[in-house]
């Protein structure tokens, strides 16, 4: 099995910089978006000092699992992507510290790690993962963020939430503590499988379902480019970046297999496989 992956990102139609970062590092299988937050200095630096530390712990740990038995990878390789998101945490919360300019920097996390027949994906905020299985699109991620909190406790429907201005409001983000608590998912990993990860200038505005259609009626590789302009078309209020990575075994850009042609949304908490 390889992986082959495919990057967009803009800037969008309102803001006058880009505050994401991204990463996609085939060789050790990372895939990375990061949203950041605190202004023009802050958020750029943040989103992309994150990346860096993150790819730079998880190099350093795939290249000492050969001494972890067969058995124990799972755990520590769970273990391993939590330690990154929480070094990063530090790294960034420290720079903030000590610099006037970047107080209140702080960024979204949400990767993917794909290691032999296993995938993991490393979550904090409100950036999304979503997976592409048989014609469906299922959102991995659970946003950490006010709205989602009032829905799961009752307090907002979708509808309600959908129409509110209060969708920039996270409750967990890399770098406003120097320790930060990130979802780990674990899922197997089939040919065929292809994963969507975005910032919210994405999501806000192209739903799961639609994901789920485009990826059907087009190339895996015009993906990220197609998601991109359609939220630019329908206002493109703040950054849009989006990575697709393919699970294949040759050069392939097919589309998904057209049976099922039905959008799972539920969100899987972690450690719930699919």
């Amino acid at each position: 099995m390889r992986i082959i992956a495919w990057p967009a990102t803009d800037v969008g139609r309102v803001r006058s910089h880009n505050e994401d970062s991204h990463l996609v590092d085939d060789e050790i299988g990372l895939y990375l978006v990061a949203d950041g937050m605190g202004g023009h200095a802050g958020g750029a630096h943040a989103s992309q000092l994150c990346v860096d530390v993150v790819r730079r712990v998880v190099r350093r740990g795939l290249e000492q699992l050969d001494a972890v038995s067969p058995g124990d990878r799972n755990a520590a390789i769970a273990e391993m992507l939590g330690a990154a998101a929480s070094e990063a945490s530090a790294r960034i919360f420290d720079q903030a510290a000590a610099d006037q300019r970047l107080q209140g920097m702080g960024t979204t996390l949400t990767g993917l790690l794909l290691y032999g027949e296993r995938g993991y994906v490393v979550h904090v905020g409100d950036s999304r993962a979503f997976l592409m299985r048989s014609g469906t699109c299922r959102q991995l991620t659970n946003d950490h963020s006010w709205l989602n909190e009032q829905i799961q406790a009752g307090l907002l429907t979708e509808e309600e939430a959908e129409a509110s201005d209060l969708k920039h409001i996270i409750t967990r983000s890399v770098g406003f503590e120097r320790h930060v608590e990130a979802d780990v998912i674990q899922l197997n990993v089939s040919l065929g499988d292809a994963f969507l990860l975005c910032s919210d200038g994405l999501a806000n505005y192209v739903p799961p379902q639609e994901i789920a259609v485009l990826a059907r009626d087009h190339w895996y590789a015009d993906l990220p480019q197609l998601c991109t302009d359609l939220a630019n078309k329908r206002g493109g209020d703040d950054n849009i970046t989006v990575v697709v990575a393919l699970a294949c075994n040759d050069d392939d850009t097919r589309r998904p297999v057209r049976d099922g042609q039905v959008a799972v949304t539920d969100t899987l908490p972690p450690g719930v496989e699919v």
